[in-house]
Order: C-alpha cells, then sequence, then structure tokens
C-alpha cells in the first residue's frame, strides 16, 4: 500500500474535476464525491482511493504492478495534478 499527500492550490471541487476527467480521458473509472472516493485503471493494474481536506489530496494506492515504484506513482501524480 503506497500513501501519497499533495498540497494543492487548486479549489477541492476543481482538483475533483481535474480528476475525473483525467480518468476518463485515460480509460480510468473514477466514483465519489469532492470529499472521498476510488479509482482504478484495470488496463494498468492500479487501484485506489482519495480523501481532500482543506487543501490536501491523499491518495492511497491499494494495487500497482510490481514494476511501478512509490517513486514513479509520485511523480506522476504530482505532475498530473500541477
Amino acid at each position: 500500500m503506497i500513501r501519497i499527500k499533495l498540497i494543492q492550490s487548486q479549489d477541492r471541487v476543481a482538483l475533483f474535476e481535474k480528476a475525473k476527467e483525467g480518468a476518463r480521458q485515460n480509460g480510468a473509472k473514477f466514483s465519489g464525491s469532492v470529499a472521498s472516493g476510488e479509482f482504478s485503471a484495470p488496463e494498468h493494474g492500479i487501484k485506489g482511493t482519495y480523501k481532500t481536506h482543506g487543501d490536501v489530496l491523499e491518495i492511497t494506492i491499494s494495487k500497482k504492478p510490481w514494476y511501478m515504484g512509490e517513486e514513479m506513482i509520485k511523480a506522476r501524480l504530482e505532475a498530473f495534478f500541477e
């Protein structure tokens, strides 16, 4: 299990909409609300949950391919939410 906390300068609703659109564009399944939810990308072998509170986005990856390390996942998520 990997836990990642990202500090965001964006409004939570804007962040949620960006994540929802990004999931759709990348063929991922995304469900939940602005406060919390879950996502999965079956073709990439990734599954996890998210929570937002204040300007913090907390992501927990519960399933990932063996070849994807924590640093790789964190870098991709940080790039996505910039």
